[in-house]
């Protein structure tokens, strides 16, 4: 451990991505059957529809989910490192959200459990005599780093509101998006919701605000077969013939895919702007490279608006989910940066883009920036 600070160690927060919690149902009185969604074990899509009038609202009317605890596969040892190396004041959070839901009501959520962790490192620190913490560190893997940066430049816009800041750390985040997005809701995800049912994943993903706020943002990510010129992801009239067509049924309404492209074109916005300068010395991006990932899928406009995933064009600038157009960081300076080409058995069974919390060296990385270990006297910048 390093020597003892004269200001208190910042409080940390994790955050995770998509698909990164368990999903229970809260509504019936009997438990046993409550578990909808570990990632693994259990995976009823039917019952995670949400209404497509208000998808803050569940589709069943006896079903209340809510999301449990972080999937342990992916999360246990990042953050249980962080804890350990903390173990004197180990204020290390775990922030989990329903990930099907909007990413906006997200933020809000964690910008009221950021207060209340800071509270509860508060009391204990004070009644042993010792400064309160005032500062956090945020660290989001995937989808959650786009639920801080939504808190960040969104819900904190002054210098005076981002105060508390210490860092902000990213893994794995779709800045631009992910073309997985745009499968999860046409033939149904191969990776983003696993194999089986796919059917059932796709159902139950177009009813999810948080599928359609990963929609790719980069240009060319969707082509035109016939000529190459980029399409729109954000336009209704660039999907599937067969997909408008559906989504004007019943339960879903006219007009339905439209306005969910509308929104999810609004967060890609700021998902994909730049940092702020003013928070540029204080965030980290750790990016994946060196699995094929995708990176252009061709749309053939003159069947149906037919889109050739078995053909889509491919590289290995990315974590097998999310590809460098997506998540590089260029306003970040290079120190700020980190890249991760390991690929080992557990990225084979479960993808690198997941399984990027459970590197070694990622956490070592992770670490260091907290000036937690023998990383820590590298030259990184100061917070502004």
């Amino acid at each position: 451990m390093p020597a003892a600070k004269s200001q208190p160690d910042p409080v940390v927060i994790f955050v995770h991505g998509i698909q990164g919690s368990w999903l229970k149902n809260e509504y019936p009185v009997d438990y046993d059957d409550k578990l909808l969604w570990s990632g693994i074990t259990r995976r009823k899509m039917s019952a995670l529809h949400l209404h497509p009038r208000d998808a803050s609202v569940d589709q069943d009317a006896e079903t209340l989910v809510e999301p449990h605890q972080m999937i342990p596969l992916i999360y246990k040892e990042i953050v249980e490192e962080i804890r350990d190396e903390l173990s004197e004041r180990p204020y290390v959070y775990a922030f989990r959200y329903d990930w099907r839901k909007d990413n906006r009501e997200a933020a809000k959520a964690l910008r009221n459990f950021t207060a209340r962790a800071l509270q509860i490192a508060a009391v204990h620190e004070q009644s042993a005599g010792h400064p309160a913490p005032k500062r956090v560190v945020y660290i989001g893997h995937s989808m959650g780093g786009l639920v801080i940066k939504w808190l960040a430049t969104k819900l904190l816009r002054t210098t005076r509101d981002r105060r508390f800041i210490d860092k902000i750390i990213t893994i794995a985040t779709p800045y631009g998006g992910s073309l997985k997005s745009v499968e999860a809701l046409l033939p149904g995800a191969r990776n983003l919701f696993g194999v089986e049912h796919r059917k059932s994943m796709r159902h139950a993903a177009r009813t999810f605000p948080g599928v359609f706020q990963l929609l790719p943002a980069w240009q060319g990510a969707l082509v035109q077969k016939k000529d190459g010129q980029p399409l729109d992801v954000f336009s209704a009239k660039s999907w599937q013939a067969n997909l408008v067509e559906s989504l004007e049924k019943g339960p879903f309404f006219k007009g339905y895919l439209e306005q969910r492209l509308a929104d999810a074109a609004d967060f890609a916005q700021a998902s994909y702007a730049p940092w702020p300068a003013s928070l540029r010395k204080r965030v980290y991006c750790a990016i994946g490279q060196g699995s094929e990932t995708w990176s252009q899928v061709t749309v053939d406009t003159d069947k149906g608006n037919f889109f050739a995933f078995d053909s889509a064009a491919t590289d290995e600038d990315g974590d097998g989910t999310v590809h460098l157009q997506s998540s590089a960081r260029p306003e970040l300076a290079s120190s700020h940066i980190y890249t991760d080409t390991k690929r080992g058995l557990a990225d084979r069974a479960i993808g690198q883009h997941a399984n990027m919390p459970n590197h070694g060296q990622l956490q070592d990385w992770v670490l260091g920036l907290l000036r937690l270990n023998e990383y820590s006297d590298r030259a990184f910048d100061s917070p502004a």
